[in-house]
């Protein structure tokens, strides 16, 4: 036997532990105790045991995936009290689906010709109020993105070329285009109205569809426990059904976003618990209890402040946080500080860069397991009482440089390249100015080390702010060279797990 070997061994093997996490521990990653939700990043969460036995007992047979597609339509119709649904590869996935049934049905000419819509019904109008990060995946059908800030907007739209509407589930509440205000405009124009509720839970029957929806998408990674890589529609029958024929297996715009047997199947029986089963019920029954946990450790320190947040709304069941706040000045670290300090120690701990501000973090409980919720307590508990661990040492080495004025930089991608600019002012250590990428201006501000500088240029675009993180050095010859952290995010998580989504690039600049 070579011991030596990456292939990952089973629990009851002398070199593996039965601790959870052990199977990533064999490929060298670390796995996290979660307490920042359910979120894609980071494994979204983990099925229940019931999705685990049906995902491994439909992995025994074969079946024609078309006839499966009509036993879930029917299955989830019951589940719900929708008309039919279909399960797909992710909400991301779903919503290019969904505008391809939108725009072409299931007509095999205009199937065959997506992304290229030129003459047909191609647009999909978006509250302004509403945009969001994941746009990309409506157009990837061919779709042109109308936003839309008043009725009369509205009706100035509804000219003929218009496929879909859609609305964003989580900001209808606050939105000044509503569902209830949208739907009676499209019913006259015959314009279906789609509700992407990925981080919401469904139920039964459905609020969306019952307000005037016509589709409803549900992650299915996120609270109800199915196989991250899924996500369940809902709604009119024939246009769950285009949704199906468009995508994989068949061969169409959608063969790409490919679902399987055994993920359509963990799918119905997450979704089948979630509304219906006990064990369902008593997990989130013990949401609450865990932050209560950590809110007894926490509360009595000096310094810092506990709060249970609750959050309802429609489509979404009550989820419970807890928010930790605490007083700058008696203790002097940031919230940065305490989450790389969490994630550097062992057992690492996830706590959520949502909502970020200096001095409070929010705890999720709906990843955490009863045992890890006391690690985090104590975690915590240390890191206020001590805060000389958490604070990262500063350098204190003054500018021993000055890159005030203008630059050319050359980024070097992973593949490809670009030319920007940037203006600097410096001012003692303290930089500003504006970077101009080839589409954008952003805003720099960062500092000066010694000899080295780190500043962070935000552009501020609609629907997906960009972000560049600069590090480097000024070489003996005046060129800055260094590396830059590509990424991109929505206005409300400018926190660090999105500022790096994608990866990083290599720059070099030249006073112009």
């Amino acid at each position: 036997m070579n011991t030596n070997s990456a292939y990952p061994q089973s629990p009851s093997s002398p070199q593996s532990s039965a601790a959870p996490g052990w199977i990533y521990r064999n490929f060298g990653v670390e796995p996290l105790i979660q307490c920042a939700g359910a979120r894609t990043i980071y494994g979204a969460s983990n099925p229940s045991d019931e999705v685990v036995q049906a995902m491994n007992a439909a992995a025994q047979a074969f079946v024609d995936m078309d006839e499966l597609a009509e036993a879930a339509g029917k299955r989830i119709a019951e589940l719900t009290g929708a008309e039919w649904g279909v399960v797909t590869s992710g909400a991301a996935a779903s919503l290019a689906l969904v505008t391809a049934a939108c725009i072409a049905g299931n007509n095999p000419e205009l199937m065959l010709r997506l992304p290229d819509t030129s003459g047909l019904r191609n647009k999909v109008l978006i509250p302004a109020d509403q945009r969001f990060p994941y746009e990309q995946a409506i157009r990837l059908a061919g779709a042109k993105i109308v936003a839309v800030s008043t009725l009369e907007e509205l009706e100035e739209a509804m000219d003929g070329t218009v496929a879909m509407i859609f609305m964003l589930g989580r900001a209808s509440g606050a939105s000044k285009l509503p569902l209830q205000l949208l739907q009676p405009f499209a019913r006259a124009h015959d314009v279906p109205i789609l509700v992407d509720a990925a981080g919401l839970s469904p139920a039964k029957p459905d609020p969306w569809l019952s307000d005037g929806a016509d589709l409803v998408v549900y992650a299915g990674g996120k609270y109800i426990c199915a196989p991250q890589s899924t996500a369940i529609v809902l709604g009119k029958q024939k246009l769950c059904q285009a949704i199906w024929w468009i995508g994989a297996p068949h061969q169409s715009f959608g063969r790409s976003m490919k679902v399987g047997k055994e993920e359509m199947i963990g799918a119905l029986i997450a979704l089948d618990r979630w509304i219906n089963l006990q064990s369902a019920k008593d997990e989130r029954a013990r949401w609450l209890p865990r932050l209560r946990l950590i809110e007894r450790y926490l509360s009595p320190l000096p310094g810092v402040a506990t709060k249970i947040m609750s959050g309802s709304g429609l489509g979404s069941i009550a989820a419970v946080r807890l928010k930790v706040s605490w007083d700058g000045g008696k203790i002097p670290f940031d919230a940065e500080a305490l989450r790389l300090a969490l994630l550097e120690q062992r057992p690492r701990i996830l706590i959520d860069d949502f909502w970020p501000t200096p001095t409070s973090v929010i705890l999720d409980p709906v990843n955490l397991r009863d045992d890890e919720a006391e690690v985090v307590a104590r975690a915590l508990t240390a890191a206020f009482t001590m805060p000389q661990s958490i604070i990262r040492p500063i350098d204190l080495a003054k500018a021993e440089i000055d890159i005030s004025g203008a630059w050319r930089i050359e980024m070097q991608f992973l593949h490809g390249s670009a030319t920007h600019h940037m203006e600097i002012i410096q001012e003692g250590g303290v930089l500003s100015g504006c970077h101009h990428a080839a589409a954008s201006v952003g805003i720099v501000s960062g500092e000066v080390l010694g000899r080295k500088v780190r500043f962070e240029a935000a552009h501020n675009q609609v629907p997906i702010w960009l972000l560049y993180g600069f590090e480097g050095e000024l070489a003996k010859n005046g060129t800055l060279t260094g590396t830059v952290r590509l990424g991109g995010t929505a206005s409300e998580h400018l926190g660090p797990a999105f500022k790096g989504q994608f990866g990083h690039a290599q720059w070099q600049a030249v006073r112009t």
